[in-house]
């Protein structure tokens, strides 16, 4: 699609995790190395009772890690599309009601693209 002299471009993405717990104070945040990557997977872990952790994805160059946690009015979220133009990065969300974060208000997933991250926005359409 091309409006003007932006063109945009879906991009691949991969959800790595879906939890609700409070991991960010802003609706997303890139995670830039590998000590970011081990920072929002230490709060997951410690918020997970089971024995099982979560794996600790490996933070490469070629790659953009994204936490999401926006805010919204139901029970959680996924992501449907993922596009960009020049700088910018667009993630369109579906709300829903997920009956396993009933009482819980914290959806967060964390997305992979398979791109080194260079974005000045990141705009959630919810």
């Amino acid at each position: 699609m091309n409006s003007g002299n932006f063109e945009i471009k879906e991009v691949e993405f991969e959800e790595i995790n879906h939890v609700n717990i409070k991991l960010i104070d802003s609706e997303f945040k890139i995670l830039k190395s590998q000590t970011e990557i081990n920072n929002i997977y230490e709060i997951i872990n410690a918020n997970n009772p089971s024995p099982r952790k979560n794996p600790i994805p490996s933070f490469e160059e070629n790659e953009t890690y994204i936490v999401l946690q926006p805010k919204i009015e139901r029970l959680d979220f996924t992501v449907s599309k993922v596009s960009e133009n020049n700088q910018n990065l667009d993630i369109q969300i579906q709300q829903s009601d997920n009956p396993e974060f009933k009482n819980k208000k914290y959806p967060a997933i964390i997305i992979k693209l398979n791109k080194k991250s260079n974005y000045n926005s990141v705009k959630i359409k919810k």
